[in-house]
Parts: C-alpha cells; sequence; structure tokens
C-alpha cells in the first residue's frame, strides 16, 4: 500500500464545504451477518451504521476499502465487489457526500471500534437505531427484508450476491460481461 496523508480537521472541513468528498461504504459479511458500528461523534451520534470513510489522495479503491475496515472495526477484509453508489443528505453526513459501496467477507482481525465509533456488533437483523438511509438501502439492495432482518448468510449466498457485480481488474472497475 502506498503511504497516504490524511487531511487535518481544519483542512478536512475546509475542503469538504466547498467540494464532494468521495467516501467507501463496507457491508462487511462476518459469522453470519454484517458488522454495524455506533457512532460516538455526530452526524447521527448514537445511531448504528455500516463502516465507512473518506478515500484518501492517491489510495486504490480497494487499499482505501481495507485500510477503513481495520481502522473502524480492527478486521481484515476482501473487498468483493462494488454494490452500488449513495449520495447521502445533508442529514445522514457532513457537506456532499458520495459513497462506493463494497460488499466484503471478514479475513481475520480482532473486532473493535475506534475513538469515533467504540461500539461495534455484527448483527443479523438491522436495529432499529440505524441511520435510516443506510437501512433503506440494504433493503432496498435486497440485503435485508422491511422488517430488517438480513437475508444472505452463507458463503454461497454471498458469492451468487457478487457474481454479477462491480470488480476490480487491475484498477478498472467494470461489471462483468
Amino acid at each position: 500500500m502506498r503511504r497516504v496523508k490524511k487531511l487535518s480537521k481544519q483542512e478536512y472541513y475546509k475542503i469538504y464545504s466547498m467540494v464532494p468528498r468521495m467516501t467507501i461504504d463496507l457491508i462487511i459479511f462476518h459469522e453470519n451477518g454484517i458488522i454495524l458500528s455506533r457512532r460516538d461523534i455526530p452526524p447521527c451520534k448514537g445511531m448504528w451504521h455500516l463502516p465507512g470513510g473518506t478515500i484518501l489522495l492517491g489510495e486504490g479503491l480497494s487499499e482505501a476499502a481495507i485500510r477503513i475496515s481495520k481502522e473502524e472495526v480492527g478486521l481484515l477484509i476482501k473487498p468483493l465487489s462494488i454494490i452500488g453508489i449513495k449520495e447521502y443528505t445533508k442529514k445522514a453526513a457532513f457537506g456532499q457526500v458520495v459513497s462506493l459501496v463494497f460488499v466484503a467477507k471478514a479475513l481475520h482481525g480482532q473486532l473493535r471500534g475506534n475513538k469515533y465509533a467504540r461500539q461495534v456488533k455484527t448483527f443479523t437483523k438491522l436495529p432499529e437505531n440505524m441511520i435510516k438511509e443506510q437501512k433503506d438501502m440494504l433493503i432496498d439492495l435486497g440485503l435485508a427484508d422491511p422488517e430488517g432482518s438480513l437475508k444472505i448468510f452463507s458463503e454461497s449466498q454471498i458469492n451468487r450476491l457478487t457474481e454479477n457485480l462491480i470488480k476490480c481488474n487491475s484498477r478498472l472497475w467494470r461489471v462483468p460481461l
């Protein structure tokens, strides 16, 4: 992985108040569920959400997904594919946020939070106090039913889900033909 530099808090707020921010959301399959973390900072403090973060300058998309997972939940993941692109409202995120939504599989590591979201769990049913935009997205993608119960658990279901999604080959992301 290339060495990439994070912006200071001041630079972050200045820049992203003027331009859109490209991020990654991670749907990480782990122990027959998906990983969510409970935010300890605004926006949406106290709400459960998908792990995610900003793509850093010079960072490849898979590299960013792997880094974000390590930082946010302590797990090494295998990014499998991109399942969608989410445009967030200002209610759920700072500034204009466009997020690439990855499906990933946890490989190993110790599940843990960080200073922004200390509580991390694996869920088979989406919690009531989850960020609505993300909960609705998981339902719209067919990963959960309208009551929030997950529909995909097994390795074969994950493989079927990702076989026709956007994948990477030498930094080109495309739908398999």
